[in-house]
């Protein structure tokens, strides 16, 4: 078998037998003529497998290492009788913990305020389930869902009418519920002054030009970007004018990838009937914080633990000041840290914060090594 994959996906030696020749390449450099004699094609987002690039190979199995599909043309797939993986909420926890990071720079008092997730399905639910746990006042706007399944249920204008909105909507364009400018000129023109809008879902979703508009003439809400239209070729207007900027890696942790790896593993392995070659994991080394007195809070913990301040200001010295802002985007994305997900720090004398802090997925204290942050 011949794969062809992107050469940013993680631990890609766990997909190839010995009869199995492997070749990577970056994403956006996956072409027709690569892919024409191949069988197995691993992407991300970066790469869009449709009719174009695939009509004269040979591809039987395509992976894509995401929680999202909307670069993957699935009809074209089935009629081409292709088998297709992909990773459903392996960067949730991820996800949720940017979230939780913007929160504790752009609001500190949260837990005080009514949040507003618009769309509640791998991430979305566990952003809701997560607030519902620590008591946040919470409203929800997903048509697929009703009441029975999601309490709080209501409206989009009221999800929009919150203090903090937060999208977790896929991008689509077609079908009942299409979301692609679904945060319009219109809806954002409602927004109350004070409000906070992240969107870590696509950029699509919100109308660029008239959130900019906004900012520039009134300046009166709070933005967090994690997505943008045209990636890489991204806004640098609007991204200068938002609060917090970062580069599409809400959901990019350590974790979260080889989670998504994981997941392709055993669908190709399952796809082969046969045996690959065994993963090797690593052992975990559990990082700690140590909370030593009262000004010790439950936003400095989670600050602690990641501080998206920091992603914001890397993003705004390699991306936003390079005259090629799309090169810029895709190296800033490529040589990414991976930071480590909550459930890799133990928190000691946690006391009063204990509970709250099992809620957000952070390890309890153990018998295990620790080195401390």
């Amino acid at each position: 078998m011949k794969i062809i994959a992107d050469i940013d996906i993680p631990d890609l030696e766990i997909f190839f037998g010995s009869n199995d020749h492997l070749q990577c390449i970056s994403g956006r450099e996956i072409t027709s003529d690569l892919v024409r004699d191949a069988d197995i094609l691993l992407v991300r987002s970066v790469t869009k497998v449709d009719r174009p690039l695939l009509e004269n190979s040979d591809i039987k199995f395509v992976g894509s290492a995401t929680a999202g599909i909307d670069h993957i043309d699935i009809n074209y797939l089935r009629t081409r009788g292709i088998h297709f993986s992909y990773a459903p909420g392996c960067n949730a926890n991820a996800v949720v913990q940017y979230v939780f990071s913007v929160l504790c720079r752009l609001r500190e008092n949260w837990r005080e305020l009514c949040v507003g997730i618009i769309g509640c399905g791998n991430i979305g639910g566990r952003l809701y389930r997560t607030l519902k746990a620590l008591k946040v006042k919470t409203v929800v706007y997903d048509p697929y869902l009703n009441e029975t399944l999601v309490p709080d249920l209501n409206s989009l204008e009221k999800a929009l009418n919150c203090d903090v909105i937060s999208l977790h909507t896929p991008f689509t364009d077609g079908g009942t519920y299409p979301t692609s400018g679904l945060i319009d000129e219109q809806r954002i023109k409602i927004l109350a002054p004070g409000s906070l809008l992240i969107n870590t879902g696509r950029g699509g979703i919100i109308d660029s030009h008239a959130l900019l508009d906004r900012l520039l003439k009134k300046n009166d809400i709070n933005v967090a970007l994690d997505v943008w239209d045209s990636e890489p070729n991204i806004d640098v207007a609007l991204a200068q004018k938002a609060d917090i900027a970062t580069g599409h890696i809400a959901g990019n942790s350590f974790e979260g990838k080889r989670r998504a790896v994981a997941i392709l593993r055993r669908s190709y392995q399952k796809w082969r009937r046969n045996e690959l070659v065994d993963c090797n994991r690593t052992k975990r080394a559990f990082k700690t914080i140590c909370v030593k007195d009262a000004i010790n809070t439950i936003n400095a913990i989670i600050l602690s633990a990641y501080d998206v301040q920091k992603d914001d200001l890397g993003f705004r010295a390699a991306v936003l000041s390079d005259k090629n802002v799309s090169e810029a985007f895709d190296r800033y994305r490529r040589n990414y840290y991976g930071r480590y997900e909550f459930a890799d720090y133990q928190v000691t004398h946690a006391g009063r914060f204990g509970n709250d802090l099992k809620v957000l997925g952070f390890t309890d204290p153990g018998p295990l090594s620790t080195k401390s942050v």
